[in-house]
């Protein structure tokens, strides 16, 4: 037999009523997806009360072209004939 006590949900130590934008620390409702004071997105709130940094996939994928045609540029000036 389950305890209904056991099961009632019970609110976490760490619920927060907003978050933090990581940027200007502008505090943001819980829902929102854009920092309204400096327009930089947001992700969910962290453990501490922040707002997660979305990864740059852009500039991710900028850094790779680079060091790839570094690469290419190495092996085309020093192991070609």
């Amino acid at each position: 037999m389950a305890d209904s006590s056991k099961t009632a949900k019970t609110p976490s130590p760490h619920t927060h009523m907003t978050k933090k934008c990581p940027e200007c620390f502008t505090y943001l409702p819980l829902t929102s997806k854009v920092c309204h004071s400096c327009g930089k997105s947001v992700g969910p709130v962290t453990r501490l009360g922040l707002a997660e940094k979305p990864p740059n996939l852009k500039g991710y994928v900028m850094a790779a072209i680079a060091i790839l045609a570094f690469f290419i540029f190495v092996w085309w000036g020093f192991f070609t004939e």
